[in-house]
């Protein structure tokens, strides 16, 4: 990871997971306006293309506003949440799996566990960090699993258990073209080179119920058991790293 700045608890602060995409870079932008000092911090699964193309977004960002208001915090990988994620999952036989889950789509699994991965990151982040709130560009219109009100329920559960508060800028926006427009009016070309991450899959159609019951249950079943241990490791792990850059500059 990039340089991790060190700050004190400022209540107005807060994390945005950046992508690079038009959604977070429109999130960072109104997080800015509502007075938020927005902290980026982009995620790496290690199957994606262009991944420095988020940081030129947040380095358009800081151009327009200012390094006061925002900062960008660097590159982290959840490559290994990946496996740790989806391990269960992995290692049972279509029987098994069919058993306990007879309504997952496999194709939103890979999605399911980064996205959460990048949970794990956020949440230690701000914890090591002293930042009391994460954001994200989720759209529900969007139709993936971990952007439904299910998941975001979830998420918020997991962060709120860290004193930690979610907040989705754009999660209602429904019109492509009303982004590109709101991008316009703040003086930006509404383009970006987002990166390509090649384990997710197109939805095809979108989720039924017991699709999504599916995925919430291993959710349930599977993941959420291993997050409260995953996500104090890598709070150990920043504050440690933290202790050695300021033993470093003494």
């Amino acid at each position: 990871m990039a340089e991790l700045e060190r700050n004190s608890h400022v209540e107005n602060s807060i994390l945005l997971m950046l992508s690079g995409g038009r959604d977070s870079f429109l999130s960072a932008c109104r997080l800015i306006e509502q007075g938020k000092r927005v902290y980026m911090i982009t995620y790496d699964n290690k199957c994606m293309s262009n991944a420095k193309g988020a940081q030129e977004v947040a380095e358009r960002i800081i151009q327009r506003y200012g390094p006061e208001k925002a900062v960008f915090v660097g590159i982290q990988s959840v490559a290994a949440h990946l496996y740790r994620l989806q391990k269960n999952y992995l290692y049972q036989t279509l029987q098994e799996s069919s058993q306990k889950y007879p309504n997952l789509r496999p194709a939103q699994m890979p999605c399911l566990a980064c996205h959460t991965g990048m949970y794990i990151e956020s949440i230690a982040y701000c914890k090591a960090h002293n930042i009391p709130a994460i954001a994200e560009g989720a759209r529900e219109i969007q139709g993936f699993f971990v952007e439904l009100p299910e998941m975001v329920e979830r998420y918020e559960k997991l962060a709120k258990d860290y004193d930690i508060t979610i907040e989705l800028p754009v999660y209602k926006l429904k019109d492509d073209w009303e982004r590109k427009l709101e991008l316009a009016d703040r003086g930006f070309v509404p383009k970006t080179f987002e990166p390509q991450c090649w384990l997710g899959c197109p939805l095809g159609e979108n989720l039924n119920e017991e699709e999504r019951r599916s995925l919430a249950a291993y959710y349930d079943a599977e993941m959420e058991p291993k997050l409260e241990k995953l996500i104090d490791a890598r709070i150990a792990a920043m504050k440690h790293e933290e202790t050695m850059i300021t033993e470093d500059e003494l």
